[in-house]
């Protein structure tokens, strides 16, 4: 996996969620930015090596507040990337985040942060 956001692996764990996932875990990753952190975690399996992945979907502000006061919609969203990342052998997911965008800060500029 490559540093970096990923929307291939958004996509593919939208597809992974099933007919009878929440609608709000859908909402989630509709709307949602993936990015990955390779290789975290590494260990021997019993089909040889596996490389642990560190995943955090960025969504807006009131979106996350939903989907984390509900721990099964936080269920299936990590049941969903985690079957994304699995899709190549060798392959795991180590952490799933979910977290808020900050909102968008001022532009300032290099003399004393000012526009």
């Amino acid at each position: 996996m490559r540093r970096g956001e990923d929307e291939g692996l958004r996509l593919l764990a939208l597809g992974r969620l099933g007919p009878l996932a929440s609608p709000l875990a859908r909402e989630a990753l509709e709307h949602g930015v993936t990015e990955v952190e390779p290789n975290v975690l590494a260990w021997t399996g019993t089909m040889g090596m596996v490389h642990g992945h560190l995943v955090v979907l960025w969504l807006e502000p009131d979106l996350h507040a939903r989907v984390t006061e509900v721990p099964s919609v936080v269920d299936a969203l990590t049941a969903a990337v985690a079957s994304a990342v699995a899709r190549v052998s060798g392959n795991a997911l180590a952490e799933l985040k979910i977290l808020a965008r900050a909102a968008r800060a001022a532009r300032s500029t290099p003399y004393r942060g000012r526009i």
